[in-house]
Parts: C-alpha cells; sequence; structure tokens
C-alpha cells in the first residue's frame, strides 16, 4: 500500500513538471516574423507592407513580430470567418543578441568569472571577475499620477559598478577606470549578450486553427525608391527613353517579395505619427504628436545642377544606352500607378538596382526663354535688380511625348548622344499620352537680349488703403540671334503686371490667377519663332501698370 501510494505520488510530481515544463516552453515560444508577400514603395521612405502568418498546431495563443513600426491607422489584421480572434496585445519582451566588446568595460562585462590582473588607477588588483550588472533603464514617471510633474525625465544610467574577488575579499571598482587588463586563465572572451526589449504582438484564439492563415498590413518607414531615367538622341527622329528604380531597403531582409513602385502623390496624413501598437512613444507621447499636427504634404523636388558640355569625335563612341525592353503593364488605383518588380530579394542595408523599360518616343528640340515680372508682390517695379544673365538666359530643351503605357513619375533624366552626355534634368510627371519639357543645357549660341523703357507716367492716379500709385506705360524690347548653322524654334514667355496694350508681333496673351488682390493683373505672353542660320529678329511689347510710389 505504502509502495503504491508512492508510485502515485510520484507519478503527479513527475506530470506536474512535465505540464509547467510544457506551459512554460509554449510562453517562451519565439515570436513568428510574417512572411512578408507584397510592399507597395513610395518614394518619400514609406512602404505598404501586406505580410501572412501560419497559425500554428494545436494551440491557441502565439506570439508575430512584425518589421518595422507601423504608422498611426494603417495596422490591420485580416483572418479567414473560421477564425475566432479573442485578443490582440502589443507588449514589450527582453531579448539578448551577442555583440562585440569594443571598450574595457565590454571587455569586463564579457569575461565574467574569469581570473584577471587589473591595472585600476595605477594600482594592481589580482582576482576574480563576479558582477557587473546591466545598464538601468528606468522607467519614465506617469505624467497622470498624482503630485508627478511632467517635466521630471530619469535618463539611461550607464553600468559604473564591478565586484572583484580578491584573497581579501570582494572589492568594488567602477570598470571605466579600468587602464589594463591581463586574462590569468586563457583567452579573453570578446563578446558578451547585450540585453534590449523588442516589440511583439500576443495573439489569442477563441480555440485552436492550425494551418489558417492571418494576412497583416501597415505602413512603415524604412524602405523606398529612387526613379532615374536616361534619354537618348542619337537619333534625330525617335529618342530612346530608358528607366530605372534603386530601392534602398534599411528595414528587413526581402526574400523573393513582389514589389509595387508607386507613382503619384498620395495622401498620407498621418504618416509621420507612430501606431500605439509599435510601442515606440507612451500615451503622452503619442497624445502629443497628433495634437502637433498632421504630417506635411506635398513633395519635395530636387534641383539638378547643369553645365554645358561640348564633345569632339563623337561619331566613334560607343553606346552607353541600355536596352530594358517594354514596359510591364502596371495597375492603376485611381490617380495611382503601381509599377511591378515581380520577384526582389534583398538584404538590409543593401540598395537594388532593378530596370524597368526602354521605349522609343517622339521628341523635338525646342529653344526656351523665360523671362520673369519685373513688379513684385508690393507693387513696385525691380527691374535691373537681379544679374542680367539670369535675365537673358535661353535653355535648349527637348519636347518629349510620353507614348509609352505608363506615366512618367518625377525623377532625374540624363541626356546623352552618341554615347557621351549631353546634360542632366528634372523629369516632371507626365501621364501617358502627355509631353513634358526636359532642359538639356544652355543655348550659349543663341544670343539674347532685353530691355525695358518708361515711355509715359501719370503720378498719383490711383490711391488705395492710403497707397498712392503711378500709373507708367512700358515698353519692352527683345532681341534674339541665332549663331548656330541650323534653324530653331524658340518659344519665348514673358509674364508682367498690368495691361498689355500691344504686342509686334502678335503674342498669345493669357490671364493668369495668380495674385488676384493685387493692384495689377497678371498675364503672360508666348511667342514662338523660327530662327535660321544667323537670323535675328525683335519683338516689342507695351503696357501698363500702377507703380507703388
Amino acid at each position: 500500500m505504502r509502495r503504491s501510494r508512492l508510485l502515485l505520488v510520484l507519478t503527479i510530481v513527475i506530470g506536474s513538471v512535465f505540464l509547467i515544463r510544457s506551459a512554460s516552453a509554449q510562453s517562451e515560444q519565439p515570436a513568428t516574423r510574417p512572411r512578408i508577400q507584397q510592399i507597395a514603395l513610395f518614394k518619400n521612405g514609406l512602404g505598404f507592407f501586406v505580410c501572412q502568418v501560419r497559425i500554428p498546431d494545436d494551440i491557441n495563443s502565439f506570439s508575430i513580430a512584425p518589421d518595422g513600426a507601423a504608422s498611426h491607422g494603417t495596422f490591420w489584421v485580416a483572418y479567414p470567418p473560421k477564425v475566432k480572434l479573442s485578443s490582440l496585445v502589443a507588449g514589450s519582451v527582453d531579448f539578448q543578441q551577442m555583440t562585440e566588446a569594443v571598450t574595457i568595460p565590454e571587455l569586463l562585462r564579457a569575461n565574467i568569472d574569469r581570473s584577471v590582473r587589473l591595472n585600476y588607477k595605477d594600482k594592481d588588483i589580482e582576482g576574480i571577475i563576479r558582477y557587473f550588472p546591466d545598464d538601468r533603464r528606468p522607467s519614465l514617471p506617469s505624467p497622470y499620477a498624482l503630485g508627478t510633474p511632467e517635466s521630471v525625465r530619469i535618463p539611461r544610467v550607464g553600468s559604473r559598478l564591478m565586484l572583484i574577488e580578491t584573497d581579501a575579499g570582494q572589492i568594488a571598482i567602477d570598470p571605466y577606470g579600468v587602464q589594463r587588463i591581463e586574462f590569468l586563465s586563457g583567452p579573453a572572451n570578446t563578446c558578451f549578450a547585450l540585453k534590449d526589449k523588442s516589440t511583439q504582438i500576443d495573439v489569442t484564439l477563441a480555440k485552436p486553427a492550425g494551418g489558417k492563415k492571418l494576412t497583416i498590413s501597415y505602413l512603415a518607414k524604412g524602405i523606398t525608391w529612387a526613379p532615374s531615367y536616361m534619354v537618348d538622341i542619337t537619333d534625330p527622329a525617335q529618342a530612346r527613353i530608358s528607366a530605372k528604380a534603386a530601392i534602398i531597403n534599411e528595414i528587413t531582409d526581402l526574400d523573393d517579395v513582389q514589389i509595387q513602385l508607386v507613382t503619384g502623390f498620395p495622401n498620407l496624413q498621418f504618416s509621420d505619427i507612430v501606431s500605439p501598437l509599435a510601442l515606440k512613444e507612451n500615451l503622452a507621447q503619442f497624445l502629443q504628436a497628433l495634437t502637433k499636427g498632421q504630417s506635411r504634404r506635398g513633395r519635395t523636388v530636387a534641383v539638378m545642377a547643369q553645365r554645358s558640355m561640348e564633345y569632339m569625335g563623337a561619331a566613334s563612341s560607343p553606346s552607353v544606352m541600355p536596352d530594358y525592353g517594354s514596359a510591364q503593364a502596371g495597375t492603376v488605383a485611381e490617380d495611382l500607378f503601381f509599377y511591378p518588380i515581380a520577384s526582389v530579394t534583398l538584404k538590409k542595408g543593401q540598395v537594388g538596382y532593378y530596370p524597368l523599360f526602354t521605349e522609343s518616343v517622339s521628341y523635338e528640340h525646342v529653344y526656351r526663354w523665360d523671362i520673369p515680372d519685373y513688379i513684385n508682390q508690393q507693387e513696385r517695379y525691380v527691374y535691373g535688380q537681379q544679374p542680367k544673365s539670369e535675365e537673358e538666359e535661353i535653355w535648349h530643351c527637348l519636347k518629349i511625348d510620353n507614348s509609352t503605357e505608363v506615366p512618367w513619375t518625377t525623377a532625374p533624366a540624363e541626356v546623352v548622344q552618341d554615347g557621351l552626355i549631353l546634360g542632366q534634368d528634372t523629369l516632371e510627371y507626365t501621364v501617358s499620352g502627355d509631353k513634358t519639357v526636359l532642359r538639356i543645357t544652355k543655348a550659349m549660341s543663341v544670343k539674347a537680349q532685353q530691355i525695358e523703357l518708361e515711355t509715359e507716367r501719370k503720378r498719383g492716379a490711383l490711391n488705395v488703403y492710403g497707397r498712392n500709385y503711378d500709373l507708367v506705360s512700358i515698353q519692352g524690347t527683345l532681341s534674339v540671334k541665332n549663331f548656330q548653322d541650323k534653324s530653331i524654334t524658340l518659344e519665348i514667355t514673358k509674364t508682367l503686371s498690368g495691361q498689355v496694350t500691344s504686342s509686334d508681333p502678335a503674342a498669345k496673351i493669357e490671364k493668369l490667377a495668380r495674385g488676384l488682390r493685387r493692384v495689377n493683373e497678371l498675364s503672360q505672353l508666348t511667342w514662338t519663332i523660327e530662327l535660321s542660320p544667323s537670323q535675328e529678329k525683335e519683338l516689342v511689347y507695351t503696357y501698363q501698370a500702377y507703380v507703388r510710389r
């Protein structure tokens, strides 16, 4: 009987230990990283991730660790109807990773329980390293607790304590005062376990659903694409335009991931505000981020420096123009275009080069002279207050027809001919079927001059809110001469404030809506003229404008 009872007790104990170990093993099961299926890349460092997680067999709770910190309002979890989700909770967990020691204190941390001889403040200490605490990571006081000022901030405390066991007993020293280490029991360990915290999401199901999949989608920073173009004008009838994409990956390893390159101007209002599920901020910081304002809208276009270049013997130069084939069919979603790349494998920290297309398009050479308005927003005349050369610059440009099936996004565009570079500028966003103008270089062989003269003035012609204005009649003269051995087409635009009274030859006159609250109306005059070799032409326009005294 006693033996039977003893056997029963042992059975219960062993079973309990087994259950406890099983439960512990389940709770300590590492978080699953979702498999990234697809990323839509924007040009501002944001990516829209679509991932999947297979639900483990025979359990109803597990953890996932998505890559990247989701933007506020973009983290979503979808699952089949038969999967019953009970809860989804984000929390912090401790983890450690082996790190190479690069300082003497880190080397001491890596060699706990080793015999050493230390030179500490010009004294030798021999003993065994017994204790080296981790850096202290105190929590900030709650701004909602009674009596706690919101301005209190407790900094991270670095470990400046180490215990050495000597023959005389234990002594405590500051590891940052150690000047030299001699290891008495073999080679030193050069790596130590660096402890930190990471975010994981604990998922609890009403019942096991092994084999089913959760789909996770979110917007996060850390990956982008940068497009660029090359335009070859060796053929005088057809230009060849090639496009490529550089994908910059700083978020996670990508393995056979489908990429969508987004062309367009999406409105991502909360992209700069991190989701609470990412645990990057406490409640007070999150609320402060919301009240500070929304993420900035609009776009930034880099302005490329221009430089005139001349080449000799270009006919024998090798071709630098790539041939990537026709553009693949993309996806149009409202005003956005998604250009697909079927499979991308790219490690974190790498930059990938991905050809997009090479197409033939029609083009023509044009020369452009854009002349600014000389009456500023304060209604004061400022002609001659900027360098004369900037007012008389004519640019050699290409007018290119986008006859491809895809839109062209805003990006740098390099122009080449016979294997040599002619210039580089920004190719503006151009939808399929539209035309765009790309500047190549300054037209040094086309001479431009201008002058504006006052022909009449009526003093005190207008008084508005106590401000006196003179009515001034102005005559402008534009002179251009083509020094090239070929005919050119020159487009001239002149913006001016006031009432146009005449133009010779007749210009196309457009009323502009800018500056509606100003005293003078705003107009733009446009001439398109043909210049034969060595030909010179003169254009005259007159207008009246109110000028503030």
